[in-house]
This record gives C-alpha cells, sequence and structure tokens, in this order.
C-alpha cells in the first residue's frame, strides 16, 4: 500500500458515515438503504482513483471488497455482477447469471455470458488477466522468465500447457517436497504421453528425450553423475529461492550449474509470493521477462480472538479492528465458528498433537459410519491400534505433521478430502506440501515464524477457486474466506499478541527479502560482521563447485560440497581436509575383512573414526557410539524386510527393554526432547533432543515411536545414504551392497519398480499376489498396467490401493 492511499483511507475513516458504514457492512451488521448507497458510492470514487492511477491497487481492492461483501449479504448481485465485467472477473459473472442470480436478466448480459466462452480454459472460466497473462507467457521467448500468480490461480496447467507447446528434449520439473513431486508427476502423465516421465536421478537410462520431476537433490546428482544438461528448469515455489537454507543454495546451484553447461538454459520460475522476479536470478542469468496476475478475486475475512477473551474483526484497508460480541473459551469458539472443513494451524507437532486431544474432548462421537471404520481398521493394521489419530477420527478430528511417516500422513489428507465427516484437520505448514484440500476455513493458534508473505501463502489455501465455481449452488460467500487468529498462551505464548502479525496484511504487497547469498540481488553490506566470514565462504564454495579444472584435494572437497557431506563438518584446515581425503580414498586398504564389514561400520571407519572432533552435525556425530550404530545396523535390516507395523512393535518392544536398563535415555530430535544429555563433542550441549522412558506409559511411547521412525527415516534419507553413495563413488563398495542398501534388495526388476516411486513393501505385496506380470513399461519406458491389473487394482483398498494410485 503506497503512502498517498494510506493517507487517504485514513482520512476517509476519520469520516463518520464512512467510518460506522464501513464498519457495519464488515461485522455484518444490517445498513440502513441510504447507508447501502453511500458505501456503494464509496467503491465508484475508488474505483475511478484507481483507473485514473493503478499504483492505487489498495483503493480498487477496498472497492471490491465492498461490492462482493455487499452483494453475498444483501443477495444483490447486480453490483458484483458490474464489477466483475468491467475488471474481467469472468468466473464470478458467469456464475451469477447461471444460478440466476440477477433479477432482471437483460439479452445484453446473455450475450455477454455467450462471450465468456472465450476464457473457457478445460473446465473452468478465466479471468481476463489470467488469460491475458497466460497468453503472454506462452508466447515469451525468453530465456528467463516468471509466472507469478495468487494461489489456485492454474499455475500447474500452465507448465503443462508450455511442455506441450514447446519441443524441449530434456525438461525438469523442480518441486520443494516429495508430496508435491507425486502430485506434480499425476498431472504430467495424465496430460503428457509421447515422453519418458522419471521422479528419480536413477530412473535415468540414457534417454535422449525426457520429463524430469525432481527436488534440487535429485536434480543435481543427476547432472554430478551424467554428461548432460537440461533444456529448460521450471522452479515451483521459486520464493524459496530467496532463503539461506542449505536447500534454497542447492537450488540456485542447480541454476547455475545447467547454465553453465547449457548457456541457452531457459529458466521458468513459478510463486504466488515474489514481488520482483528480478530477485530471483543467479549471477550469470541476464534479465528476467516477467508475467504477473495482480489481482486477486478472493478478500479475506480476518478475525481474532484475544488472551482476555475478547473478538475483534480487522479491516485491513483502515486498519481497524471492530469488537464483537462473543462469550467463552477458544473451543467454543472454534466450534461456533467451524465449517464444512476446517484447518487449525498449529507449528510445533509436539503441540499439535497436545491441541488435538483437547479439541476432541468438546465434540460427541460420529455416528456410526462405513468411511471411518474402513479408515481406523486400516490404520490399525498398518500403523498401530495405539495411534492417537484413530481415536480422534471416531469425532470428526485428524492431526499430520512433518514427523508422521509420509505414506501416513498423505493417506491422512486423502482421506480428509474425500470423507464429508472428517471436519478438523490440524496441522501446520506440511499441508502447503501435499495435495490440494478443501478447506473453507483457517484457525491460525500460532505466527512464530509467519511473516506478511508466508501468512498469505497459507490463507491463499481455504477456499480455493475450484471449490467456488461449478459447483451447482451459490458459493460466491467462499470469495470471502474467513481466518481466525486465536491468541493463547499455550500455543502462541503470552509476550507473542498476533495483533501486529494480522495488521502486516494490511500491506498488498510485500518486499522479497533475499538472504540467499548466491543470488544476483544479494546485498553482502547487509550481512551483520560477525556473518560475514560465514556467508562469504558459502559464496567460495558454491563458485568452487560450479569451476573446473582443480587439484586432488580441492577436487575431493569439491565432492563433499556436492554430496551434502562437507556441511556436516569442519573442514576449513587444508591439512585436515588432506587427511580426511587420505583416510577416504584408502581405508579398504587398511582395515583386514573389510568386504565383511557391516555398511554402518563401514562408513564409521571411514568418514567419522579419526575425525569426529571435526563434525559438527550431532546425528552424525552419534555414530561413534557403539550403542547407535548397532541400533542402524538393526534398523536398517528391519525396515527393508518388515512392514510399518512390525517395525512399529519391535521398536515398541525395544524401547521397553532399554526402560528396564540404565541408559534409558532416547535421543528423539528437538521438536519432541525433554531433556539434555551433555556431550564432550556435541556443541549444542543445551538442547533438550532425548527423553526419559522411564516417565512414558504404553501408548506414549508407540506414538513416538511412530515420530522416531519417521525421524531415523529422513535421518536415513537425507544423511546416513549420502555417505553410502561416497562409498560408491569412491569405489569402497560395489553395485550389489549399493543396490542392498539404498533398495533392500538386487532384483534387477524390484530395483526398476522402487525407482518408479512404489515402496518395497507393496513390491513384495504384488509379488505375493503374482501381479508383477501384469505390470510393463511401454515405449517411452514408462509403468503401465493390464487389464487384469486394473481389476485387481480395483479390488484392493487401503494403503495400498492408495499407494499405487499415487503412481499408476
Amino acid at each position: 500500500m503506497i503512502r498517498e492511499e494510506k493517507t487517504l483511507l485514513t482520512s476517509m475513516n476519520k469520516v463518520p458515515e464512512f467510518k460506522e458504514a464501513l464498519r457495519k457492512l464488515t461485522t455484518n451488521q444490517i445498513l440502513s438503504d441510504r447507508e447501502k448507497d453511500f458505501i456503494l458510492s464509496c467503491a465508484i470514487i475508488f474505483l475511478k482513483k484507481f483507473k485514473v492511477d493503478k499504483r492505487f491497487v489498495s483503493l480498487f481492492e477496498l472497492s471490491y471488497f465492498i461490492v462482493l461483501k455487499y452483494s453475498v449479504s444483501y443477495s444483490d448481485y447486480r453490483p458484483l455482477y458490474d464489477i466483475s465485467i468491467n475488471f474481467g472477473f469472468y468466473p464470478i459473472s458467469r456464475e451469477i447469471i447461471e444460478l440466476d442470480l440477477l433479477e432482471d436478466l437483460s439479452l445484453s448480459n446473455a450475450l455477454m455470458d455467450i462471450s465468456f466462452d472465450r476464457f473457457k480454459k478445460e473446465k473452468y472460466l478465466e479471468t481476463y488477466q489470467q488469460q491475458k497473462t497466460r497468453t503472454k507467457f506462452m508466447e515469451d521467448q525468453s530465456y528467463s522468465l516468471s509466472f507469478l500468480a495468487p494461489t489456485s490461480f492454474g499455475k500447474s496447467s500452465v507448465v503443462i500447457d508450455h511442455i506441450k507447446m514447446n519441443n524441449f528434449d530434456k525438461v525438469a520439473i523442480i518441486v520443494p517436497t516429495k508430496s508435491l513431486l507425486v502430485q506434480t508427476y499425476r498431472a504430467i502423465k495424465n496430460s503428457v504421453t509421447d515422453k519418458r516421465i522419471i521422479l528419480h536421478d536413477e530412473m535415468y537410462n540414457g534417454e535422449d528425450k525426457f520429463i524430469s520431476i525432481f527436488t534440487q537433490e535429485r536434480a543435481l546428482r543427476l547432472l554430478d553423475r551424467y554428461d548432460l544438461f537440461f533444456d529448460i528448469l521450471y522452479i515451483d515455489e521459486a520464493h524459496n529461492l530467496f532463503e539461506k537454507n542449505s536447500r534454497s543454495i542447492l537450488l540456485s546451484r542447480l541454476i547455475r550449474k545447467n547454465l553453465k553447461r547449457n548457456p541457452s538454459q531457459k529458466t521458468v520460475y513459478l510463486s504466488p509470493l515474489v514481488n520482483s522476479s528480478k530477485n530471483l536470478l543467479v549471477q550469470q542469468q541476464g534479465e528476467i521477462s516477467e508475467q504477473k496476475i495482480s489481482h486477486n478475486i478472493k478478500e479475506p475475512e480476518l478475525f481474532e480472538f484475544r488472551l482476555n477473551g475478547e473478538v475483534f474483526q480487522y479491516n485491513r484497508f483502515v486498519n481497524e479492528f471492530y469488537s464483537l460480541n462473543f462469550k467463552g473459551d477458544i473451543y467454543s469458539y472454534i466450534l461456533e465458528r467451524q465449517k464444512y472443513k476446517n484447518f487449525i494451524y498449529i507449528r510445533s507437532p509436539k503441540k499439535i498433537e497436545a491441541f488435538s486431544k483437547l479439541l476432541v474432548e468438546e465434540l460427541n462421537i460420529l455416528p456410526k459410519n462405513d468411511d471411518i471404520t474402513e479408515i481406523i481398521d486400516e490404520l490399525e493394521r498398518y500403523v498401530h491400534s495405539e495411534f492417537y489419530v484413530i481415536e480422534m477420527l471416531k469425532r470428526g478430528v485428524m492431526y499430520i505433521h512433518g514427523k508422521i511417516p509420509d505414506i501416513v500422513k498423505e493417506f491422512l489428507e486423502y482421506k480428509f478430502k474425500t470423507i464429508t465427516s472428517l471436519k478438523f484437520i490440524v496441522a501446520n505448514t506440511v499441508i502447503l506440501e501435499g495435495i490440494n484440500l478443501p478447506i473453507d476455513n483457517l484457525f491460525i493458534m500460532n505466527t512464530y515464524s509467519l511473516r506478511g508473505k508466508e501468512l498469505t501463502n497459507l490463507i491463499g489455501r481455504v477456499n480455493r477457486l475450484d471449490t467456488v465455481f461449478n459447483q451447482g449452488n451459490n458459493e460466491l460467500n467462499k470469495l470471502l474466506p474467513q481466518i481466525h487468529f486465536i491468541n493463547s498462551v499455550e500455543y502462541n505464548g503470552s509476550k507473542f499478541q498476533m495483533k501486529k502479525k494480522i495488521e502486516l496484511l494490511r500491506n498488498n504487497f510485500f518486499k522479497d527479502d533475499i538472504k540467499n547469498p548466491t543470488l544476483l540481488n544479494f546485498d553482502i553490506d547487509s550481512v551483520d560482521l560477525e556473518d560475514r566470514e560465514k556467508v562469504e565462504k558459502i559464496i567460495s564454495n558454491e563458485h568452487l563447485v560450479i569451476s573446473d579444472g582443480h587439484n586432488e584435494v580441492t577436487e575431493f572437497k569439491k565432492y563433499l560440497i556436492n554430496s551434502g557431506i562437507y556441511s556436516m563438518y569442519d573442514l576449513n584446515d587444508e591439512n585436515v581436509l588432506m587427511n580426511f581425503m587420505k583416510q577416504v580414498k584408502s581405508i579398504d586398504k587398511q582395515i583386514p575383512g573389510w568386504e565383511q564389514l557391516n555398511i554402518i561400520d563401514k562408513i564409521h571407519k571411514t568418514f567419522i573414526f579419526n575425525f569426529v572432533k571435526y563434525i559438527k552435525d550431532y546425528e552424525i556425530n552419534r555414530l561413534d557410539i557403539e550403542e547407535a550404530r548397532n541400533f542402524y545396523k538393526m534398523y536398517i535390516f528391519n525396515k527393508q524386510r518388515y512392514s510399518l507395523n512390525k517395525n512399529i512393535q519391535d521398536t515398541f518392544r525395544y524401547f521397553k527393554t532399554r526402560k528396564s536398563k540404565e541408559g534409558n535415555y532416547l535421543y528423539i530430535g528437538e521438536t519432541y526432547g525433554e531433556i539434555e544429555k551433555p556431550s564432550e563433542n556435541y556443541r549444542g550441549k543445551a538442547k533438550k533432543v532425548y527423553i526419559d522412558l522411564i516417565n512414558k506409559k504404553d501408548e506414549e511411547l508407540i506414538n513416538l515411536v511412530i515420530v522416531k521412525l519417521k525421524l531415523e527415516d529422513d535421518f536415513i534419507s537425507y544423511k546416513l545414504n549420502k555417505f553410502v553413495i561416497a562409498l560408491f563413488d569412491f569405489n569402497l563398495i560395489g553395485e550389489q551392497e549399493y543396490h542392498r542398501i539404498i533398495y533392500g534388495t538386487n532384483d534387477e526388476k524390484k530395483i526398476k519398480l522402487i525407482k518408479t516411486g512404489l515402496s518395497v513393501n507393496l513390491i513384495t505385496k504384488l509379488q505375493e499376489d503374482d501381479q508383477i506380470k501384469n505390470l510393463y513399461f511401454d515405449t517411452n519406458n514408462n509403468l503401465k498396467m493390464n487389464k487384469l491389473f486394473i481389476a485387481y487394482k480395483h479390488n484392493m483398498n487401503g494403503f495400498h490401493r492408495f499407494e499405487l494410485e499415487k503412481y499408476l
């Protein structure tokens, strides 16, 4: 919001008639006929001001809010129809006509409705700006270009159309999470049928043409292993590039590395949260062409429940909090304001579980429901009967977070989407990484780390446009999604009240905060002197990674940086780095019986022994302890052979035996940690990363086991496997041992199926049912099923059916 707008709106809000009419309209109080005419006249004046000077975006948004709120509140849709026609919000215009919401439908209105077909895109209608921006994007031949649009404005379909329109040989769609990877894969698979589609770097078989859907880690591994490059990179959720974390650095590294190999590289950035596209550029990238949809046809209604129990509604345009009449606690507030599908946001997984337990106490058990019974039966069989979610489902509640096994989290999301009696989902930002859910109400219980952009992204998930239009009934009120900020000592603290966070939403744009030092517009002068050295090392290392022609030690360092191992150590001393290299490259010659050692012992002897004091990563540091090494030997063996339920039971028994021993402290990480266990090697000695098993009841222990298994899966996938790959790359283990550790088998057909995304347990099930023979790879080497397998799949249910339908 520009200064002139703030001044104007502040002045307007001092006019008693405007102030009162806007308050009553915002808070659903009845307006007199005179007040209606007045507030609508104000909207017209604001629109005229915007037409003269397009900088006054907030005036346009306020006008739109007034008209939308008035039309929905009084079922008088003529003003909304008029503004939607004039500003190209054609989905609204057609909805009003098709639902017969105009009392005096004229011939010109009917003719206008026919003309809307020009804006039809598959099953939905585009806005004027949406179609114009998409068309310009499709025609844009720039090397670097962006498509910036609010959430649910069709960015995925734009990518598909762009791929189909252009004849790129090697395509990479880069997504930030595995959940989005699968979602994107399904969209591409259903739309593009003439190319190989790969999800993993090890699926590549030398094809000249393919579409890859990768995380940045997988894309970089492909470039490191093969002498190839991508013709085009589509960077989804491109605003992640601005961050300083390791994954953002990897993403910019991917762009730079591919650009070096392919100076003609095209890069497409997609995001709802970028203010200026030029801030996305890396070094040597040149100019960027921006295509942007600026108008959002949703306008959220914002509420705040304060610590003293008072409730206010916020009008962001005049920065005013209006007092509402409410008596009760946070639970009665949530139940009173609940809608069809409710998302309750809490940042901490531990607090998500705690809140969910309290919420269900306020709810009645649902009537007998076959769908709920089926989910419960499946969770008891696949996970465990003591899984907290099971009892919650009986009252229409579930929770998800990043410490739940991925397949379980995705299964629960899918069920929340498809089962009407499930009303509440309690979650954190992990919900943004999965499938699009039909959320029509948002309760924000914690605002820590949520800046203006993050809040906007979270709010954008409520009432996606495909739940508003083409439903057969009037859902236009969903264009005013309700967002509730709930202050509480338990979930947000007493010092961090939400009022200031809510006020961030007064702005209609947010400055790009560039923290990634490898981006072109990063300002190193903005970094504190004490952090400057760290930033300069990041920049230096990233230059090293994409450069050539180094000596043996520098090439070794380059490998460690590329693999992600370097960040786990403090290897700034050249002599330490050289000695580390010598140990890694010759370890098999120094250890008698090397071939017979367990993989964990090989990792320990190669990367940890003699270098413990240089390890910064505590999880890796733990492998110097024999008890920890024995745990991972057992865990990897069991994980590859048994189901999740069996692993939960076995790990639970292991915890129970430890309870009776002296060593009853268990590492669980910061999220669930309760006590400290100081260590001479661990630099973060004060962190609470352990629990005391003695104090845990069986039900709590079971649910901690579920968390522990997810933590260990992540540790193996994101850290331990880097060392397994390094052992293979340095010829310290052979291909058979590598496959046995990474895939749990040396069966080539099984490995090929695992690389497509299917789990070892599912493949084992298919083998037992003699169904592998009914799967085949087509001429593009994509996995397909014959009619017999289709019939088999339709007779399956639960997790196995769900997992199959993700990929087939």
